[in-house]
């Protein structure tokens, strides 16, 4: 290390490849110096510039190739480097070489490797932090994130999107007559009907207890209406596989389309959960839509 700040003290190159190819052009012209310095002490100098010009060209091809072969043996130091740079400021997985034996190429597989772990438990953790644990929707920090954008770009490109607010009716008897357990499980059938009723394009999120809402981009009111439609059949049917079927779970539902007056996020799902009371208040089991 004192070394290393000596080098930086006298002016030495800063980067890493620069100080590297001084010391090896500097190594490479001792034997010249070395030889010039003993002529000129014997005063011999003149009498050897034939020998110091072929030793000279030497020392010049010399040190040209040792440049050449070390900026090669560089080149995956920097490039993993470069690796390491570019995740960490893009998040951009890196392509390094893997099959390289010699201690360059298992740093560049290490680096490889180590990063692609990292991106993975990244990926990972971050499905958790906006994944709700029992239903696997989204949850409300998801929708907090993309409810904006969605609305923004939707607005931005003229294409509709829809909101469904779901309530499963009733949910705090069933839980009370049947146990959470049951419960539970039928917020992860209703979570089911939710995926398989809003199809690929629809993003499913729990906002908390019975209290579900489905983002549907690129569907109108009338593809919203009928996704609805499925979500509560899928929940009828899968429930009365589950229990027996007197212990109905039915939904009420409210749903918006994005409108000229929409600007934001929250608007539409306010308008949306108005819809939800008014189903509430029409003796529930239904789909109300504005």
């Amino acid at each position: 290390m004192r070394f290393y700040a000596f080098m930086q003290w006298v002016g030495w190159p800063r980067s890493y490849r620069g100080k590297i190819l001084a010391i090896c052009f500097v190594g490479t012209h001792v034997p010249l110096i070395a030889l010039i310095a003993w002529l000129i002490g014997k005063g011999r100098i003149e009498d050897n510039l034939a020998e110091i010009l072929v030793v000279l060209v030497a020392t010049l091809v010399g040190t040209a190739g040792a440049l050449l072969g070390l900026a090669a043996m560089l080149s995956p130091i920097l490039r993993a480097t470069e690796a390491l740079d570019a995740y960490a400021g893009m998040r951009r997985r890196p392509d390094l070489p893997t099959i390289h034996g010699d201690a360059a190429g298992r740093l560049m597989a290490s680096v490889q490797t180590t990063i692609m772990q990292l991106d993975r438990t990244i990926e990972t953790l971050e499905s958790l932090s906006v994944t709700d644990p029992l239903t696997g929707l989204y949850n409300r920090r998801w929708l907090d994130d993309r409810g904006e954008r969605m609305v923004s770009e939707a607005r931005r490109e003229k294409r509709p999107l829809s909101l469904l607010v779901i309530d499963v009716d009733r949910f705090k008897t069933f839980n009370d007559e049947h146990g959470h357990a049951v419960g539970d499980q039928v917020l992860i059938l209703v979570a089911d009907a939710i995926r398989e009723g809003s199809g690929s394009g629809g993003h499913g999120v729990r906002l908390g207890g019975d209290e579900f809402c489905v983002l549907l981009p690129e569907a109108d009111r009338e593809a919203a209406a009928a996704a609805g439609r499925r979500i509560r059949l899928a929940t009828e049917l899968g429930v009365e596989s589950f229990i027996a079927a007197s212990a109905e779970v039915t939904l009420s539902m409210g749903l918006a389309t994005l409108g000229p007056g929409d600007r934001t996020f929250d608007g539409l799902f306010a308008r949306a959960d108005e819809q939800l009371l008014t189903s509430k208040r029409k003796g529930r089991n239904r789909l109300s839509a504005s």
